[in-house]
């Protein structure tokens, strides 16, 4: 049978989806097509939708998967995910079909966003209060980020039979060099927490995240009913998109802490006006339901260390209370144990570490914390 005739037959006869799939993969087998599409298939899908759907928080099949065998994924996170793919990869392939991208389309997007300027919106405002776009390259982390906005969802319909091609597997990651991370020395933080903070509540959230490590959210989330006679109790993070979520790590944990700090924290929640009850929250906001804006307590920081002329204060963020504990506890603190008061554990380094341990660990911790931290609490406010 002749070329022509064998296209002749293509075009004359009703293929079965079968038969087409067979031509189809005959030809991918020879070499002459890398990837076609059939159409109203899984496949056939365009990217565009199929990106919408899968960052929509509510509809994703992706979230829905996650949420069912107890996996954490915010809204924010869905969010920013969506943000970028709509605003990076719709506009370059939206309308292709998801069965038709390849790797090199991966590719070719990531080295373009890699080495050519994108427009990208500024910390500067137009006339009518918009934010400005810039013209700038993209930091090699935010590259991979746009990136994996692609990729995560790609790797997805292809384990699930929505593309036959694997556009993840291999790919060679933008080089990211971490930014050195600006902890303030002990001098500096006595001169932060000695002197008078316009806002007393943001003074106490960052002494409290000073002393204990806790992550921003975590004492956002902090209730009048995690304040035990000696420690608190970390049973929740506050996610500004989902409300109370579990720990980061999943986890709840127990920190030890001064009779001075209880007392704060105590005095904090009973001026709450909503109500004092175990329920309600110790940093309360604007309603019962939520807490105070974690943006508040960063500005009341920054003003802080810029009035001091402390080196570096811009850098100087509520984080960095949190490695200013690990680097201080580390000095006398096994490693694993360090771990119960930070919750940076992980299943892998604690599975077998023996329960019976922990109420004596966070004795250990919380004497060594005492030794560090009971100067700075008790520092009269200039």
């Amino acid at each position: 049978m002749t070329q022509q005739e064998i296209v002749t037959n293509i075009l004359t006869q009703d293929w079965t989806p079968d038969g087409v799939s067979l031509i189809l993969d005959a030809l991918k087998l020879k070499n002459y097509i890398v990837s076609a599409v059939r159409t109203q298939t899984n496949e056939s899908e365009t990217l565009e939708h199929f990106l919408e759907r899968f960052w929509d928080y509510d509809k994703s099949p992706y979230v829905h998967e996650k949420r069912i065998v107890g996996q954490s994924i915010h809204r924010r996170y869905t969010d920013i995910m969506l943000s970028r793919a709509r605003t990076y990869w719709i506009p370059r392939m939206g309308n292709k079909p998801l069965g038709q991208i390849t790797k090199e389309d991966i590719k070719r997007v990531m080295w373009q966003l890699a080495t050519q300027k994108q427009n990208v919106f500024s910390r500067k405002k137009n006339a009518d209060g918009s934010r400005k776009k810039t013209a700038q390259v993209l930091s090699a982390e935010t590259v991979n980020q746009v990136v994996r906005s692609a990729t995560c969802a790609l790797k997805w319909a292809f384990q699930n039979g929505l593309t036959p091609n694997d556009c993840f597997s291999g790919l060679i990651y933008c080089h990211v060099t971490p930014q050195k991370r600006h902890i303030p020395t002990l001098s500096d933080v006595k001169r932060i927490f000695g002197i008078h903070w316009n806002d007393s509540a943001s003074r106490l959230a960052n002494l409290t995240a000073m002393c204990t490590g806790m992550r921003i959210g975590e004492i956002q989330a902090l209730q009048l009913g995690d304040i035990g006679s000696d420690r608190i109790y970390v049973r929740h993070n506050w996610a500004r998109r989902d409300g109370l979520k579990t720990p980061k790590n999943g986890e709840a944990r127990e920190i030890l802490i001064t009779p001075e700090l209880h007392h704060m924290l105590i005095r904090q929640g009973m001026k709450n006006p909503f109500g004092t009850s175990p329920g309600d929250f110790i940093f309360f906001g604007q309603t019962r339901k939520k807490p105070r804006s974690a943006q508040f307590w960063n500005k009341a920081l920054k003003e802080i260390t810029l009035s001091l002329g402390i080196k570096n204060a811009s850098n100087i963020t509520f984080h960095c209370w949190r490695h200013f504990f690990t680097a201080c506890m580390a000095d006398f603190v096994d490693g694993r144990k360090l771990q119960l008061a930070t919750g940076h554990k992980t299943m892998q380094m604690l599975e077998h570490y023996a329960a019976h341990q922990s109420e004596q660990t966070l004795e250990e911790l919380g004497d060594v914390s005492r030794q560090l931290f009971l100067d700075i609490i008790r520092l009269p406010i200039a």
